[in-house]
């Protein structure tokens, strides 16, 4: 596999993996935003096993990418590639543990449709419970992907893989997305959304780098 073909196949991948979880994402808070939001998504079930399979798509995304890097990064350090592609599973693990929890949620919702008065209480509860299942699985799923990106962009960075400013917004950005999943887990609210814009930016301008540059490495590396 030629460098310019595997970092455009890495920069596909970011692609793949930003646009599946920008859209399952958009699509899920829409319907969780209302107080009552599990009368609402049995009558949307079509909709929120989109945004479900997107989010299996994303997790196989996310692996794929570690799959392709894997053979680029390990002649420069071969236990940074190996973490790199556990972490990102134990990643994919954890939004495919957020999105088998939808249809769980369909169901319940399907329930309280017929459901009889006492029961809907009980209903409710489950639903709130496995809403909050999902949040602190994809939190859960922040944390190795904050620790592996940012060992990967330190790699960039000393090896100079890609322009050092670009690693650098990355080594930025994975900082304060470790930094506001860890407050977010002790209800601290530090700057709110604005933190992820840093690593938002390294994903949506690291494709775009691949595709036209690749990565530079001084050698090929070693493919079996």
């Amino acid at each position: 596999m030629s460098n310019l073909f595997a970092a455009r196949l890495v920069g596909a991948l970011f692609i793949i993996s930003t646009g599946a979880y920008m859209t399952a994402s958009h699509i899920i808070s829409t319907l969780f935003s209302a107080p009552d939001f599990i009368l609402y998504l049995y009558p949307n079930r079509n909709l929120l096993t989109v945004a479900a399979l997107l989010e299996f798509v994303n997790s196989a995304a996310v692996v794929a990418i570690a799959t392709v890097i894997f053979p680029i990064i390990k002649p420069l350090s071969q236990q940074i590639a190996l973490t790199y592609v556990s972490f990102r599973i134990i990643e994919a693990v954890m939004l495919l543990i957020g999105a088998l929890a939808l249809f769980s949620l369909i169901a319940i919702s399907k329930e309280m449709v017929t459901a009889i008065a006492p029961t809907v209480d009980y209903l409710s509860v489950m639903a709130d419970v496995l809403k909050q299942q999902r949040y602190v699985s994809f939190q859960l799923g922040m944390i190795p992907l904050a620790l592996c990106g940012f060992m990967l962009c330190v790699t960039f960075y000393q090896h100079r893989l890609v322009p050092r400013l670009l690693s650098a917004l990355g080594l930025v950005g994975y900082l304060l997305l470790l930094l506001k999943v860890s407050a977010d887990f002790f209800a601290i609210n530090i700057g709110g959304g604005l933190l992820y814009i840093p690593g938002a930016l390294f994903e949506l301008l690291l494709p775009l780098w691949l595709f036209f540059k690749g990565f530079h490495l001084s050698e090929p590396p070693q493919t079996h």
